[in-house]
């Protein structure tokens, strides 16, 4: 299936969805690399300011934020306006932590948990569409990171037929089901 339909002012790369599993198990990432350490992570103000409310409940879970210095170490401004999430020594992003089954887990999202909230509503947008993409602009695409197949959570589809339960798993949490419906009556699954 070659195409791509519009979904509620975004246009979905239909074949790109269908080309890959996902499967967010912290479990398989255990000594390989993870999305939490290969990325620089770039937030808007918005982001910014709904991460920053959550930086105590965060620092429950991560020595990385915090300390003498506030949370000075957590974000530093870059050049076009956005802010870069800092990583610490390890190159592991500043939220990210280790569990004791030594699984690698978000704070911000162990964070969202507690609170009984979505970790969409708390996490920035590249973490919670992890491995889809969602291009900014007048005209966004959404499609899958290029990048997705260096990490164990993903694969490739043999066959380009049906979206992955995995990635309309993730389109729900992030679009909402009306969204992932409408998706799924435009594509025939």
């Amino acid at each position: 299936m070659g195409q791509q339909v519009m979904v509620n002012g975004i246009r979905v790369d239909v074949p790109a969805l269908m080309s890959i599993r996902h499967g967010c198990k912290p479990a398989v990432c255990k000594g390989k690399p993870n999305c939490c350490s290969c990325f620089q992570i770039h937030v808007d103000e918005k982001e910014l300011e709904t991460i920053v409310g959550f930086l105590p409940l965060a620092e429950k879970y991560t020595s990385s934020i915090g300390g003498e210095k506030g949370y000075d170490n957590v974000f530093e401004e870059d050049e076009d306006g956005l802010f870069l999430i800092d990583a610490d020594e390890n190159e592991q992003c500043v939220f990210a932590y280790m569990n004791d089954q030594e699984e690698i887990l978000c704070s911000l999202h162990s964070a969202a948990i507690d609170l009984e909230l979505s970790p969409v509503d708390v996490k920035p947008k590249c973490c919670s569409l992890w491995p889809l993409a969602l291009s900014s602009g007048p005209d966004p695409v959404l499609s899958i990171n290029f990048l997705y197949a260096t990490f164990p959570c993903n694969r490739k589809k043999a066959v380009l037929k049906g979206i992955d339960d995995g990635v309309q798993e993730t389109i729900q949490n992030y679009f909402g089901a009306s969204f992932l419906a409408e998706l799924l009556t435009k594509v025939g699954a």
